[in-house]
């Protein structure tokens, strides 16, 4: 199969502008009229097929059981995992057609470039979207299947999105009434759409409430060792707050583990809650019991798959969005406030 690449060694271009042309972008991004002729010419001597052609499955023709692309991050979700996996599992098991699921994963950063060069070959693809570099690249991109979004949204394709304000909200307002404005926000280092957002809504909530970020706004990565170490120097500079608000619930873990082990008791000294993606089983088991706003992934997964399927099944036609709200589970990490 002929690729982008192949079009890009025979003009001497890089692939990007080879993509650029065929994709229609050749005038936005400036590209000479004398590359885009030969990169067009070079595409059809070599006989390159488009992703636009290439698209449709043998069961898009009415041959076979429907095909779903479920394409995912390799890293970086491993907290999200179980509810992704378990929503997938019900949406199947509740179908009421036979469908066939490919899982096809990718480097975050690197979407656009595995679908230049794999075909589709599926009659539905759902998304699971971390860095804004994927969620532009599918912008830029109209679907050529129908095609499902978890938890982010853009015009021309259908998605299953948490209220990502309403999270925000519910998270800033409990730290509020736990710590008024003693308190810490840990944010996170990496740049994904969905967790920035909230982070950010959440410090603007916390600020309008009379918080100072000064000293108080930290940044940790989304391991449960960084948390852990973040608690500990917290601990040792004598830096510790009313409220610690994580914007990922494996930092607060961390966070919490570092608490016990010091001997400092969690829910009464200090409070911590987290906004969360993971399975609740395991917060409702840590030491203590961890508050977390549920963005609730495996209702959301459950229902991106279920619209994928009736789009698969031509039960749906043209792009829809549901929007699912958050809750607030409250436990012994940070309780009620009438509990207090």
């Amino acid at each position: 199969m002929v690729t982008i690449y192949d079009i890009a060694a025979r003009c001497g271009v890089s692939a990007s502008t080879v993509s650029y042309v065929l994709s229609g972008q050749g005038e936005k991004r400036r590209i000479s009229p004398d590359t885009q002729s030969r990169v067009r010419t070079a595409a059809a001597e070599l006989g390159y097929v488009g992703r636009r052609r290439r698209a449709a499955s043998p069961s898009a023709q009415g041959r076979g059981t429907p095909v779903i692309a479920v394409y995912w991050p390799r890293r970086d979700f491993e907290m999200c995992m179980p509810p992704l996996t378990q929503g997938l599992n019900n949406a199947l098991s509740s179908s009421p057609v036979p469908v066939n699921i490919s899982i096809r994963p990718y480097d975050q950063g690197y979407l656009g470039a595995l679908l230049e060069n794999q075909p589709p070959a599926c009659d539905t693809m759902l998304f699971v979207v971390g860095q804004k570099d994927d969620l532009s690249w599918l912008e830029r991109h109209p679907p050529v299947v129908p095609s499902v979004l978890l938890n982010r949204s853009l015009p021309g394709y259908s998605s299953v999105s948490v209220d990502h304000m309403e999270a925000a909200r519910l998270a800033a307002e409990h730290a509020v009434l736990c710590g008024g404005t003693d308190i810490t926000v840990v944010m996170n280092t990496v740049d994904y759409y969905g967790l920035t957002s909230r982070s950010e809504h959440m410090v603007q909530l916390l600020q309008s409430c009379g918080w100072d970020p000064e000293g108080r706004l930290l940044c940790c990565a989304n391991r449960i060792d960084d948390g852990y170490d973040l608690g500990r120097e917290l601990i040792r500079s004598g830096r510790l707050t009313r409220v610690i608000l994580c914007a990922y619930d494996m930092v607060g873990l961390g966070i919490l583990s570092a608490l016990y082990e010091s001997g400092i008791d969690a829910g009464k000294t200090v409070q911590v809650l987290a906004v969360s993606t993971g399975p609740q089983r395991l917060f409702a088991r840590s030491c203590p019991p961890m508050t977390v706003v549920d963005l609730r992934t495996r209702e959301i997964m459950e229902r991106c798959l279920s619209m994928a399927i009736d789009h698969a099944a031509g039960r749906l036609a043209g792009p829809r969005s549901l929007a699912v709200q958050p809750e607030i589970v409250y436990r012994q990490s940070a309780p009620q406030r009438a509990l207090l």
